[in-house]
């Protein structure tokens, strides 16, 4: 499962472009992608994740 964590940190870097999150927000984001590459949903960051991480975000 380490692999999941891993691609989500990745995919939540890259769509943050040098933004930062705070630490609970940072890690709620990454488990809900870890949990939608999981289940194989896609797209893995959501409009309404998207929405939250870009409300959060510095």
């Amino acid at each position: 499962m380490a692999l999941f964590r891993e691609a989500a940190e990745a995919l939540v870097a890259d769509y943050m472009n040098g933004r930062i999150l705070p630490e609970v927000a940072h890690k709620a984001a990454v488990e809900a992608a870890r949990t939608r590459l999981i289940e194989g949903k896609t797209p893995v960051l959501d409009e309404t994740l998207c929405s939250d991480i870009d409300r959060e975000a510095r």
